[in-house]
């Protein structure tokens, strides 16, 4: 009997996890257009990598300024804002993950369609979240969880915030390919400088960190179930 995949089923009471991220100062990005569709073309990737996990994929939702999605589980919360912000960089966006109920426009898959109490939760939230200095907020009702992930996520970003353009191109680069000469090749510098700016970032650490991070949101998904 050929398995029933139920990755984009509804659940019984309508609660999702809504995601929403914000660009920052995006009035001061020059060439809106070229952002949008860099935008665009990071997010329809992740579309793709992620979308078992996603019931409404990523989308803009206002202008150029905002993008959500709606997800079924918070397994790769991580990974996804850290991809959008490793590929937005120089910019960057602030996120806010809220758990609540959909009730409105459930069947388009949409998250411009869609409505409910989760939204308004969220966007409460983020219009709180813009007036810190931070980039995260979750609100799934465990003030224990929500405090744990939207810590870790922040300290990871402030730490990442102090890093150069150059730094963090490398850094990058390395994570792709996990080899310093192959890295130092790609970026026509030294093996001597990727080891420096790996040291100097404390990326050691603070990939230990990012990985205890995604393992405990898997944890946290799973006993959410």
């Amino acid at each position: 009997m050929k398995e029933i995949d139920e990755s984009h089923s509804v659940p019984r009471n309508n609660e999702f996890y809504v995601l929403l991220g914000d660009v920052v100062s995006s009035r001061k990005i020059e060439n809106r257009e070229k952002f949008q569709n860099h935008l665009i073309n990071t997010y329809s990737e992740l579309n793709q990598i992620y979308e078992t996990d996603l019931y409404a994929k990523l989308d803009i939702i206002k202008g150029s300024d905002e993008i959500g999605c709606v997800l079924h589980r918070i397994d790769h919360l991580y990974e996804i804002i850290s991809s959008i912000t490793n590929k937005l960089n120089p910019h960057y966006m602030r996120f806010v993950c809220v758990k609540g109920i959909v009730d409105a426009g459930i069947s388009t898959k949409k998250i411009s369609q869609m409505d409910g109490p989760v939204f308004h939760k969220a966007s409460d939230l983020m219009d709180s979240l813009k007036k810190e200095e931070l980039i995260f907020r979750m609100n799934t009702e465990n003030k224990v969880i929500d405090s744990l992930v939207t810590n870790n996520i922040n300290l990871i970003y402030l730490i990442k915030s102090k890093w150069s353009l150059k730094k963090f191109k490398i850094i990058n680069e390395y994570e792709r390919s996990k080899d310093q000469v192959s890295t130092a090749e790609k970026l026509n510098l030294t093996p001597q400088v990727i080891s420096y700016n790996l040291k100097s970032a404390n990326w050691s650490e603070l990939h230990r960190i990012e990985t205890d991070l995604k393992e405990s949101l898997k944890l946290i998904a799973r006993y959410h179930e």
